[in-house]
């Protein structure tokens, strides 16, 4: 019997729950034409989100989606060549077409249009960079004259978009790229960021894309919701958990998405019939065991007053500077403290308030490290 959660794709349809107003404000701009910044740690549900939001949007109007990743894009050049590709993917049917394109839209740049008919996306462009850098304007350009070729409103979607920050003299393109897109008129963004500090500092006041778009921030799951969902898919599969389990379910995990369907899979697996408390006691050491590899990863990659300084925020110190924990915990100086909390935000593994008051960005890490490295019981 296959497992009633899912957790290693988008989860839409019925499995899709508990963020309703989200879903109708995202899909109502997307199909308005309202440009979106869209923020939120990791496994926090966004892909979801979209993918709902694009389906329920196209219910509405005749929309193009063209999702496009930039996980792996480190420069200009590898951006305007992924993001013209990604585009001539999403509205071109035949090799045919992509040859329209070259020959009406990209007279400048002229890329050559290979075919591989061994491949899944066996058409794409190659790009002379040094050609392509210099009209770039032509690819800024290219999603409307699309969008106007095939009578169609395209909606871009950038996953990972604060990737654009570690480009060389990344503050003009950032500007070029802003300058470009807000005269676009057939043609709506929503700009995603996975990591959280540092999406956020891309979008901050006096960057380019301040106020680029209007800014949804997700919250965790309806706690309600999550419950029901969990309850209602143990007893469509024939096995039993109750409310108070499936509440100590999603509480560990601080209704993250991605983690309260992961951890309620690894419940269901280790139960045939009623879950109890040891079944649910054992399913958090499995999730542990599951993210040991990746945990033990990143705490090895951090010096001993990072680590120190996490232990810190376990144990709930407000004043970290006071000479009390300065000594406790080998955190040396007031200034010491200033750069192990810069690197731990760089590293994504805390974000900080506005009273600078400290979170672990990922709880199921958290927990791991209070646990597994630290040894708490």
């Amino acid at each position: 019997m296959d497992s009633p959660f899912i957790f290693t794709q988008p989860v839409v349809g019925d499995n899709f729950v508990g963020r309703k107003n989200e879903l109708d404000w995202l899909s109502s701009n997307l199909s308005n034409g309202q440009h979106t910044v869209l923020i939120a740690p990791p496994l926090f549900g966004k892909r979801s989100l979209v993918t709902n939001a694009l389906i329920q949007a196209q219910r509405q109007q005749l929309l193009q989606p063209c999702i496009v990743f930039l996980f792996n894009v480190r420069d200009e050049f590898i951006f305007y060549t992924t993001l013209a590709n990604t585009l001539l993917r999403a509205v071109c049917g035949t090799s045919d077409e992509w040859t329209t394109v070259v020959q009406q839209f990209l007279l400048e740049t002229q890329p050559l249009v290979d075919i591989d008919e061994t491949a899944q996306n066996g058409v794409s462009l190659i790009f002379d960079k040094t050609t392509l850098m210099a009209h770039t304007d032509e690819l800024l350009l290219l999603s409307e004259r699309l969008a106007e070729w095939k009578n169609r409103r395209i909606v871009v979607c950038m996953h990972d978009f604060q990737h654009i920050a570690q480009f060389d003299d990344t503050k003009a393109f950032q500007k070029k790229l802003c300058a470009a897109w807000k005269q676009h008129r057939l043609t709506t963004y929503l700009l995603c960021g996975s990591k959280k500090n540092a999406a956020t500092t891309l979008f901050a006041e006096k960057m380019p894309f301040h106020k680029f778009g209007e800014m949804i921030q997700l919250e965790r799951l309806d706690e309600r919701l999550s419950i029901d969902y969990i309850v209602k898919s143990f007893s469509k599969t024939g096995r039993v958990i109750s409310k108070e389990f499936a509440v100590q379910l999603y509480r560990k995990v601080l209704g993250y998405p991605y983690y309260v369907q992961l951890l309620a899979h690894i419940c269901w697996l280790n139960t045939k019939g009623f879950v109890v408390e040891t079944v649910v006691s054992k399913s958090v050491e499995d999730i542990y065991d599951y993210n040991e590899r990746i945990f033990r990863w990143i705490t090895n990659g951090l010096s001993n007053s990072q680590l120190n300084y996490l232990q810190a925020v376990v144990d709930g110190v407000i004043r970290f500077s006071s000479s009390e924990n300065l000594q406790r915990y080998e955190l040396h100086s007031s200034a010491n403290i200033a750069k192990v909390r810069e690197a731990l935000e760089k590293k994504e593994i805390l974000s900080f308030d506005r009273y600078n008051m400290p979170t672990f960005i990922d709880p199921v890490f958290e927990l791991w490290y209070c646990h597994r490295y630290l040894n708490k019981v």
